[in-house]
């Protein structure tokens, strides 16, 4: 009996057995330690920290339920194992409180009767194969169930939000109580159907969304923990009053003021007296009464005659990196805000010392206003323009602590009556029972932006990014930055830097005749290469 060859064998097993029991234990440990090597710069295939707090907070089972068929177009594969491999990686973090099934309801009556009362359809696909077009019924549905309640994705076409999706339908499902955030538009033509639709959808996903008119005389309601005002308009004393007594009372508030009236008919405006500039002052905040223009800016599209061109727009300034604040999560993600016919907006000269008041939003270095006299034309020459680079100009701010209140020492200002009303058929408080609180009981946040066609209906859809903005801004004024991260991840926008005219002219100097220089000086050293070596053979004939 050869002993080599049976040892050699006996090791051969052993080797196979020792890899075996290491796989199987690599297998364990990943079963209960989730680990993904992610190589993307904002991390894209990787569960947000926010995610994971969520799921390690959970302390009671959510079932996630998706209703996907099991035989679908080759191009819907892939979308498949995308979406399990998140999903791993939910139940890895939610361990026994998360529990994930696949069914497909395709075969089942009761199973697809049970989608339809849920909210999740039959879609129809299009498949094309050998040449052959036809088309197959699927289901692509996600639910996400908690005791009675139930949150659904009816149709999950990519996995670009599905993080945000997912968690924020399951914090909405676990949560007793869903926030309730207000919404005052400043002018009669303004409110969540008309005007802020848009927006009332984009909150109506997390959150309460309920029509606030802070000049009827009552309170606002003690539910509210956000306010959002978009361009207030010679706002009355009496709707003063009731946001301070918000404000002082803790709640938050989201302003979109609006420097400017603009006609659709002229390319000229004039101020815009909003009412609060003053109240705004009282807290630390000065809303500057111009326009802020930027080189840095999105186009915009004009007609003349049949031809529809599109031009820079410095009235439509474009908030990137550099003008982005790092360390807020409403904007730290986000780039490429545009903010139109906006103002500056900055730290009053004086800030109560119980405030603390942060840039948000800065313009580049070739920033500059425009005050008094506002033409809206892109093609005047822009006498004031820098020609160098400037300080920033500052668009966009947030205020925190306890404010001192706008109405300390007075009296609680009348209702205005309505035309054709009386006060008395406004105001169903009476005045004699409402008292000025004249501080902060609790801290509260401001923030204020100088731009209210950013979350205008016809604006807020041509801009991404400002959609992201209006969410995270709602989200951390009302939730903190729980969702913040998940929504904002891949919003980036990294246009090239801003040169100088003397950096723009030797660019152009080096894209015109650089080659030819290099071209010229390569032969030149060539030239000199190969006399160099016709000499040195010279000389060694000679010798």
């Amino acid at each position: 009996m050869d002993t080599g060859k049976t040892a050699r064998g006996t090791n051969s097993v052993l080797l196979v057995g020792i890899v075996l029991a290491l796989l199987v234990l690599v297998n364990l440990v990943a079963q209960r330690h989730f680990f993904r090597l992610d190589l993307t710069a904002d991390k894209q295939f990787t569960l947000t920290a926010a995610t994971k707090n969520v799921l390690g907070d959970l302390d009671d089972v959510v079932n996630i339920k998706v209703y996907f068929s099991n035989d679908l177009p080759t191009y819907l594969v892939t979308l498949r194992q995308q979406i399990k491999d998140m999903l791993d990686e939910y139940r890895a973090w939610g361990g026994e409180n998360l529990l994930i099934e696949w069914e497909d309801p395709g075969d089942d009556p009761q199973l697809a009767q049970r989608c339809r009362l849920l909210g999740i359809p039959q879609v129809q696909l299009n498949i094309i194969e050998k040449d052959k077009a036809q088309v197959a019924n699927a289901y692509l549905g996600i639910a996400i169930l908690y005791e009675d309640r139930s949150e659904v994705l009816p149709v999950v076409q990519n996995v670009d939000n599905l993080e945000y999706d997912l968690t924020a339908a399951l914090l909405k499902v676990y949560r007793n109580e869903q926030p309730t955030v207000g919404v005052y538009g400043g002018t009669e033509d303004l409110d969540t159907g008309n005007g802020l639709s848009k927006m009332a959808e984009l909150l109506g996903k997390q959150y309460n969304v309920i029509d606030v008119d802070p000049t009827s005389g009552e309170a606002i309601p003690t539910d509210v923990r956000t306010l959002v005002v978009v361009r207030p308009d010679r706002l009355s004393p009496r709707g003063q009053f009731e946001i301070d007594q918000f404000i002082m009372r803790g709640g938050n508030l989201l302003l979109f003021h609006d420097p400017v009236n603009m006609t659709e008919q002229s390319m000229y405006a004039s101020a815009r007296e909003s009412g609060m500039h003053e109240m705004l002052e009282n807290y630390g905040i000065d809303v500057g009464r111009n326009l802020l223009l930027d080189r840095v800016n999105s186009p915009a599209a004009f007609s003349q005659g049949f031809m529809t061109f599109s031009i820079p727009y410095p009235f439509w300034p474009k908030f990137v990196s550099e003008g982005v604040s790092r360390t807020n999560p409403m904007v730290n993600q986000v780039e490429g805000i545009v903010l139109p016919w906006t103002s500056t907006v900055s730290a009053a000269g004086t800030v109560p010392d119980s405030v603390t008041v942060d840039t948000l939003l800065s313009s580049s270095h070739y920033g500059w206003t425009m005050t008094k006299r506002f033409d809206l034309n892109p093609q005047q020459p822009f006498a004031d323009r820098p020609r160098s680079p400037v300080d920033p100009l500052p668009a966009a701010v947030v205020a925190s602590g306890r404010f001192p209140s706008f109405f300390a020492g007075k009296d609680v200002p009348p209702v205005e009556p309505a035309v054709g009303g009386d006060v008395g058929t406004i105001a169903p408080v009476a005045d004699e029972d409402r008292e000025v609180v004249p501080s902060g009981i609790a801290d509260a946040r401001i923030v204020v932006f100088g731009s209210a066609n950013a979350v205008l209906d016809d604006m807020i859809g041509r801009f991404q990014a400002n959609s992201l903005l209006l969410q995270n801004a709602v989200d951390w004024l009302t939730l903190g930055d729980e969702l913040i991260g998940i929504r904002s991840r891949g919003a980036t926008d990294r246009p090239l830097g801003e040169l100088s005219e003397g950096r723009k002219t030797v660019l152009r100097f080096l894209v015109t005749f650089g080659v030819p220089i290099l071209v010229i000086l390569f032969g030149l050293i060539r030239s000199v290469q190969i006399r160099n070596r016709r000499s040195a053979v010279k000389e060694g004939a000679a010798w």
